[in-house]
């Protein structure tokens, strides 16, 4: 396995070369800074080994918003530092975004904030991306999103990028439970940067696969893991795999690591794995009329916290929560016999 990385490593390295690929360092994750289980969560663009979607998803595949069932509002914020200098030592992200389920699809948007003091070079810039899902076939869902960036540190620049792609979920399959395959094309059109010297970031044209699924699932104990294969402009390789445990369907461990042929053939990759927790409290919402009329009166809150180790001296760490209006209806269909 090391041996095939380090091949894989040579050969997207002398492609990326000759084609002048030099996106800053995380540049291809601008977006997952946002919230903490993108941060953590193995970028995956089939939901996660333990299916989770929150507004920030729709940036990675904009289908996984339509696999949620209730209106979800998220709030995240990366803290970046590099240890190994005594001023430009610190960037940080801000997002936040929405996901409002209706009969005939699910709509939503993320926003988000980078300010990096040169720790990675992603300069100063603000993002939107919206993003809306429909179910077409049983099962089956297609997306389609449009984001719109602006960067003003380094130079004022702009981007703007249509998103596509589709996720299926088998259900259960031999060994595994909840299986889900996924496809995006993601940032089709001008990215940051790209109008100089055709460097942009995150990569334009990056098409991403990936799969999910559960593997151990009970009342007390649900393990799951995913696995991603991204192609930035088809000058780089990226490799993404997560794992998640959720115990007593209240607290959820999630780890990830991620193999970027680009970053390791510069020598600016970390081989250590993300860590990340996520914690489900159920809420009251109160009484009002309205509160009601929408039921919800009990809805879920869900903060968390994850860390990530960028590049040797840089780390980010990265809190936030998740708020799902109402619960969902696992009663089933109320059949009345004549």
């Amino acid at each position: 396995m090391k041996k095939l990385l380090l091949s894989l490593t040579a050969l997207i390295f002398a492609l990326a070369s000759a084609a002048a690929y030099d996106p800053p360092i995380q540049g291809e994750n601008l977006f997952y800074f946002s919230h903490p289980e993108l941060l953590t969560g193995g970028i995956s663009t089939a939901g996660g080994g333990i299916q989770s979607v929150i507004p920030a998803s729709g940036t990675i595949n904009p289908a996984i918003i339509g696999l949620e069932e209730r209106v979800s509002l998220d709030l995240g914020y990366t803290s970046i530092f590099n240890s190994s200098r005594s001023s430009d030592f610190y960037s940080q992200a801000f997002g936040t975004g929405i996901v409002i389920p209706t009969d005939w699809a699910n709509f939503g948007g993320e926003m988000e904030f980078v300010i990096d003091e040169n720790c990675m070079g992603l300069g100063d810039s603000f993002h939107i991306k919206s993003f809306a899902s429909k179910q077409i076939i049983q099962n089956l869902y297609i997306g389609v999103g449009m984001g719109f960036g602006y960067e003003w540190k380094y130079r004022d620049d702009w981007m703007l990028t249509l998103d596509a792609g589709a996720i299926y979920n088998f259900g259960d399959l031999a060994f595994m439970k909840n299986f889900r395959v996924a496809a995006t094309a993601n940032n089709i059109g001008k990215t940051l940067g790209s109008s100089w010297d055709w460097q942009g970031y995150p990569g334009m044209f990056a098409f991403r696969v990936g799969a999910a699924s559960e593997f151990i699932h009970t009342e007390e104990f649900v393990l799951g893991m995913s696995l991603d294969v991204t192609t930035p402009l088809f000058m780089n390789l990226i490799i993404d795999s997560g794992i998640q445990f959720r115990i007593k369907d209240f607290v959820q461990i999630n780890s990830s690591w991620e193999f970027n042929a680009w970053e390791a053939a510069h020598g600016c990759a970390s081989w250590l794995p993300t860590l990340g927790l996520v914690f489900k409290f159920n809420i009251g919402m109160g009484s009002s009329d309205f509160v009601k009329k929408h039921d919800w009166s009990k809805s879920e809150l869900c903060p968390s916290a994850g860390w990530k180790n960028v590049d040797w001296d840089v780390n980010a760490f990265s809190m936030g929560a998740v708020l799902r209006l109402g619960q969902l209806d696992d009663s089933g269909p109320d059949i009345e016999m004549d």
